[in-house]
């Protein structure tokens, strides 16, 4: 990957990127936060195949989506290793369950079952990363990880039928 860079005076800055695969990808940053990128299917098209513009606020999180702020690839191996001990499962919290009508911190969920509340869904409203003062209602969906015999745990809870 090749990237060259220009001022333009009174616009911002000008990035051209050839990708390896012979593409060309250009970048204007304006002066005012607007950017927009242009792809091109090689360095001889007039014409992109493709047009983005972003305001100042979606390039910073798109930005920090591509650095990899809140998501960290990883290989097939550690993924294959990962899958077969740790489960990732939706339990509903049902009517009679003692975790109805509490918050996440009072029953101690990851503690007393060793399986972590990472979402929930609530009706069409998604949760995700809970906080640990989030009431638990009634017929929410818990998004959970741990081990088997963690879920089990949690689920016992989730119907009702105590620690």
């Amino acid at each position: 990957m090749q990237i060259k860079c220009a001022d333009l005076p009174g616009v911002g800055r000008k990035y051209t990127i050839h990708l390896a695969d012979g593409r060309l990808c250009v970048i204007l940053i304006h002066h005012t936060g607007r950017r927009e990128m242009y792809f091109m299917a090689d360095t001889e098209d007039d014409e992109p195949l493709l047009t983005l513009e972003l305001n100042d606020e979606e390039a910073r999180k798109v930005g920090a989506i591509l650095l990899g702020a809140d998501y960290q690839p990883v290989s097939d191996e550690r993924v294959e290793t990962l899958l077969k001990s740790i489960l990732i499962e939706w339990i509903r919290v049902a009517p009679g369950s003692e975790l109805a009508n509490r918050k996440i911190k009072d029953m101690r969920i990851r503690t007393v079952t060793g399986a972590t509340v990472i979402g929930i869904q609530r009706g069409e409203e998604m949760i995700g990363s809970p906080d640990v003062n989030e009431l638990l209602r009634p017929g929410d969906v818990l998004m959970v990880v741990g081990k088997r015999e963690q879920i089990k745990a949690l689920e016992k809870l989730c119907q009702g039928q105590g620690r």
